[in-house]
């Protein structure tokens, strides 16, 4: 009988070719409803530079773009930009504008310039990208970020900033209160041959005052993510010259379903220049295979960086930190 059966099939099968043959292994249909084309990120200045610093290549985030470059390379530069810098998206000459999480259509790129940031050379690109804003001198620092240039059809959601009027504003600075506390005695231990002035009883019963707050769901039903800024502001003292002491701090909040938080700061203290400190500009919010990666520039005196993140509950994981420039001695 079974012989029988398998002279059947294959005379069915001749007949026609999509049926089986019993002693073939059959494999699953491939899923490619994951699979994302390899694409570029760069920050967008208001002159129209156009600043790569991250690559996803389809499976991962690298950064095949040079931080600081030295002679030789900056020679090289000018005679055209080496294939491994590109990363696997290869060289562009198109690039798509997302500002606040809006398209704003297809910007060229022509050809490589050398920047001087800070006190460091860097590699960028130039292009037609018209900011609807006048842009400063070339020497203000950092220099105004317009948005995002992204190769492909890789699109860009935007990370919301959160108005200082709205009804979350205040008891956010209040929930933040003992995470901010301990941020800032961790930063005075940092000090060795320093010891801070404000009695710990001050530091204490001192506000917080928010600076800065931004928001974007989590991939996780119900989560979202917040990035805060936040000082505390001390009256200066008899040898100060009218500049107090600030402690700074900025980091991540998580809130969960239910409503609770999970709240991570790192803290500084400076005086009321807060050198040192870095602060935030949100760029866009990438969704690349079912998770959600937050994109924002990070700079302060004589510092400017971009970095990749994807926040999840209790963590944030850095995917790429791209040294846009860095002067020690700022």
């Amino acid at each position: 009988m079974m012989v029988w059966l398998l002279i059947l099939l294959s005379f069915l099968r001749a007949q026609d070719p999509r049926i089986p043959d019993p002693g073939q292994r059959i494999s699953a249909p491939k899923d490619h409803s994951t699979e994302t084309p390899p694409f570029t990120l760069a920050v967008i200045r208001r002159d129209g530079i156009v600043s790569p610093f991250a690559v996803f290549d389809g499976k991962r985030w690298v950064k095949p773009w040079p931080t600081e470059l030295d002679g030789d390379q900056r020679s090289r530069v000018k005679l055209g930009i080496p294939r491994e810098w590109w990363g696997k998206p290869g060289p562009l000459t198109e690039m798509t504008a997302w500002l606040e999480g809006t398209k704003r259509g297809t910007i060229h790129v022509t050809h490589p310039v050398l920047l001087r940031l800070v006190c460091e050379w860097r590699m960028a690109l130039a292009s037609d990208y018209r900011s609807d804003e006048i842009p400063p001198a070339a020497m203000v620092q950092p220099f105004p970020k317009d948005g995002l240039a992204v190769s492909g059809p890789q699109s860009v959601d935007r990370i919301e900033i959160v108005s200082a009027e709205s009804p979350e504003w205040k008891p956010t600075a209040a929930l933040v209160k003992s995470e901010f506390d301990r941020a800032e005695e961790a930063a005075i231990k940092r000090y060795t041959d320093w010891k801070n002035p404000i009695s710990s009883a001050v530091r204490r019963t001192t506000p917080v005052e928010l600076e800065a707050m931004y928001r974007a769901p989590m991939d996780e039903d119900g989560w979202v993510a917040y990035y805060i800024e936040g000082v505390k502001k001390y009256a200066p003292g008899p040898q100060d010259d009218g500049c107090g002491l600030v402690a700074s701090a900025g980091g991540w909040m998580f809130v969960a379903p239910d409503g609770k938080r999970f709240i991570t700061l790192h803290g500084d203290v400076t005086y009321c220049d807060r050198r040192g400190v870095t602060f935030m500009l949100p760029l866009g919010l990438i969704k690349v295979q079912g998770k959600s990666y937050w994109t924002f520039q990070r700079s302060g005196y004589g510092r400017e960086g971009y970095m990749v993140v994807r926040p999840t509950p209790h963590r944030a994981e850095t995917m790429i930190q791209y040294s846009a420039a860095f002067c020690p001695q700022s």
